[in-house]
C-alpha cells in the first residue's frame, strides 16, 4: 500500500529527532550488577539457545530475560508472544502494540541486540527502552551501544563469552 511507505517516513523522522536527542544526554553507566535482561532477536529458532546460554554464563534467572523477536512480516501462522513487526508501530514512532509499550515501560540493566541487520524498528526500540548498557554486534550502528562486539553474527556462542569477559571485567557480574 502507499500508505506504508508515508508510515515508514514518519517513523523514520522520529526516530532522527529521537536519536539526536539520545545522543545529546550524558550516557552515565551503571556500575550496578546485571539482574534484569532485554534480549532482541531476529529469529524464534534462536530463543532457546540464547536464553540457555545466557542462564548459564550470567547466572541469571529465566524470569529476569525479556525476548523480543522482530521480524519484518508478522507470521500469521505462528503464536508468540514475544514476536512483533512493523504492524505494531503506528505514525511518528508510536507504540501500538500493548506487549511493546509493557516491555518499554520497565528497566533494564543490560540490553542486547542479537540482529543481524540494522533495521528502523528495532532501532526505534533501542531508543526508547530504559536500558542502562546496551551490547550488540560490531557491525550494528555504534551511536546506540556501550559496547559492540566483534564476531560473526552466526556465532552467538562466542558473542556470550566476549561479553560474560568484558561484562566481568566492567564489574557488572
Amino acid at each position: 500500500m502507499i500508505f506504508t511507505g508515508f508510515k515508514r517516513k514518519s517513523n523514520q523522522i522520529f526516530f532522527n529527532n529521537r536519536l539526536s536527542e539520545f545522543l545529546k544526554k550524558s550516557v552515565s553507566i551503571s556500575s550496578k550488577e546485571i539482574k534484569q535482561i532485554f534480549v532482541i532477536l531476529d529469529s524464534t529458532s534462536n530463543q532457546d539457545k540464547i536464553e540457555k546460554e545466557l542462564m548459564n554464563i550470567l547466572n541469571i534467572s529465566k524470569n529476569n530475560i525479556e525476548f523480543v523477536i522482530f521480524q519484518q512480516k508478522g507470521a500469521k501462522d505462528q503464536i508468540v508472544d514475544e514476536l512483533i513487526s512493523p504492524k505494531d508501530f503506528g505514525w511518528y514512532g508510536r507504540i501500538k502494540s500493548d506487549k511493546i509499550k509493557a516491555v518499554l515501560t520497565k528497566k533494564y540493566d543490560l540490553l542486547i541486540n542479537y540482529s543481524k541487520v540494522d533495521n528502523l524498528y528495532s532501532n526505534l526500540l533501542i531508543l526508547q527502552c530504559k536500558a542502562a548498557f546496551r551490547v550488540g554486534f560490531e557491525h550494528l550502528d555504534k551511536r546506540f551501544y556501550d559496547l559492540l562486539i566483534n564476531c560473526d553474527s552466526d556465532d552467538f556462542s562466542s558473542f556470550n563469552k566476549e561479553l560474560k569477559k568484558y561484562l566481568t571485567i566492567l564489574n557488572k557480574l
